[in-house]
């Protein structure tokens, strides 16, 4: 029986992204918001919990990360992200999701109350930290000693991000593509997952609680 501690990065990683995915096909089922919800959160808490339970796993996706630029260079990284997302990404969204409709398999719920606050406080939160540790710090370890960690680990941890939104359109997929290269650049840069996380949440929240 292979120990925790000899577990291969790409099978640790691909069981940390089944939940995932499972959850997202669950959840296209699901017409209430709040149960599309628990299932979205189920499915990343369980990604987290993979990592967690996962010797080899834990160590990647939550040591510790000194950042190496100035505070004032992470702010304009983020405001740059958080706008280029806005505007360039929601171009691409609307334009090529109208021409291509039939690729929009759901829709995100419309919430309102008490769970919209719980939504934008921990539900944001938890799908910038779990999406930004997969894809930007565990995805690049686990692509690095395939492609090093320059530009064709930054187009292939960006493209695995946007496949992620298989279900939101191809327009959705472009945005993801070009954000998640943004973000991957932006960790790369700064040396700490921390901005990379920050700036997913506040772009989050410009999309959908503004």
């Amino acid at each position: 029986m292979m120990m925790a501690r000899s577990i291969p990065t790409p099978l640790w990683f691909a069981a940390a992204f089944f939940p995932m995915v499972v959850a997202q096909i669950v959840r296209l089922q699901q017409f209430d918001p709040a149960a599309w919800i628990v299932w979205d959160y189920a499915g990343r808490l369980g990604a987290l919990a993979v990592l967690s339970a996962i010797p080899a796993a834990r160590t990647v996706a939550f040591r510790f990360e000194p950042l190496r630029i100035a505070l004032w260079e992470v702010t304009v990284w983020i405001v740059g992200i958080v706008l280029a997302d806005h505007y360039l990404g929601g171009w691409i969204r609307r334009t090529i999701n109208g021409l291509l409709p039939a690729t929009v398999l759901g829709a995100y719920p419309e919430v309102q109350g008490w769970l919209l606050v719980v939504d934008i406080v921990f539900g944001l939160g938890l799908v910038a930290l779990s999406e930004e540790i997969v894809f930007r710090r565990c995805a690049r370890h686990l692509l690095q000693s395939y492609l090093d960690d320059g530009f064709a680990l930054v187009l292939a941890t960006s493209f695995l991000f946007g496949a992620y939104h298989w279900w939101t359109g191809f327009g959705n997929i472009g945005e993801a593509v070009v954000i998640g290269g943004l973000l991957m650049t932006l960790y790369r840069r700064s040396g700490a997952l921390w901005p990379a996380v920050l700036g997913h949440y506040l772009t989050d929240i410009v999309n959908f609680a503004l």
